[in-house]
This record gives C-alpha cells, structure tokens and sequence, in this order.
C-alpha cells in the first residue's frame, strides 16, 4: 500500500460556465469605462460641491441676516437672580463670644486673666 504522500492527489476541475463565450469587444469595454467613469466623478463632483456649500455656511443651518431677525424671535432678557438658599446645617465654624467652654474637668483650674497675670509680674 502506498503512503498518502506519494499519491497522486486528484483536484476537482473548475471549468468556467464562461469559457466558451468570445472576449467582449475594445469598443464596449471602453464605453462602460467611460460611464462608469462618469458616474465616478460627477459623484466626486457633488459630493466636493456640497462640502463646499457647508464649508461656506450656504446649506445646513438658516441664515440670520437683519431683515429676517425682528423682535418676535430675539433672545430674551434674563431673569431676575435667584434667591440664596438659606443654611440650615448649622454654622461650620463655631461663633466665639469672648468666653472660654467650660473645663471637661470642673477641678481644673481657669487660666488667669490679663489683669492676674500683669499682678503676677
């Protein structure tokens, strides 16, 4: 028995439906050369044509010139400013009235006043 490799391998024959069929002529082949050419570029011409036209501002948007713009459709004037909202947390930083808090530990001797300490001296 042979090996697999050694054997001849038998590919499908692909005949093509059109073989039999003459070459198209020069004369066609350059007529839809020239059409689809044709249709090549006048695409390019309106696309550039409308990138053009936006580019410029003519298309894509209403253009405000002063004999269309009257006081029906400009812009408002604002409003009067909002009120400020009131703090109702509580204050973040505690008021100081002049007066110390008292001790955490009521034997704990205050600190002497000015007057004490100029006595003191």
């Amino acid at each position: 028995m042979a090996s697999p490799s050694s054997a001849e391998h038998r590919l499908p024959v692909v005949v093509s439906p059109y073989a039999d069929e003459q070459s198209m002529p020069a004369g066609a082949t350059g007529t839809l050369f020239v059409l689809a050419s044709g249709f090549g570029i006048g695409a390019l011409i309106v696309l550039f044509g409308f990138v053009f036209l936006v580019g410029i501002g003519d298309l894509g948007h209403n253009a405000v010139t002063p004999a269309t713009q009257s006081a029906a459709n400009a812009p408002a004037a604002p409003g009067p400013a909002p009120k400020p909202v009131p703090n109702t947390a509580g204050a973040a930083v505690p008021e100081t009235t002049g007066k110390a808090p008292a001790p955490a530990n009521p034997e704990t001797p205050k600190a002497p006043t000015a007057q004490q300490q100029q006595q003191q001296k």
